[in-house]
């Protein structure tokens, strides 16, 4: 099975806003807590400059606990669904 396909008993990823630890637990679902988690999202969108630009040009707000829909498919287009 390729790794884009999802079996019956996956959910498929929904596009909409989501909690920033929410967002990275997806991401990051073995992290040893959501705080673990935002942290290593939070590395990886601080090592994707590309990203930290799209974002800055969305008017990403870092201190807001939640990441826009708009916001959440720029970090799907740069790292692919969780």
């Amino acid at each position: 099975m390729k790794q884009t396909e999802k079996t019956q008993s996956e959910p498929l990823f929904e596009l909409r806003t989501y909690g920033k630890s929410e967002l990275a637990s997806l991401y990051f679902p073995h992290a040893t807590s959501p705080a673990q988690a935002m942290q290593n999202l939070r590395r990886w969108i601080a090592k994707c400059t590309p990203l930290n630009e799209a974002l800055a040009d969305a008017g990403h707000d870092k201190s807001r606990h939640y990441f826009l829909k708009t916001e959440v498919k720029l970090i799907v287009d740069h790292f692919g669904e969780p």
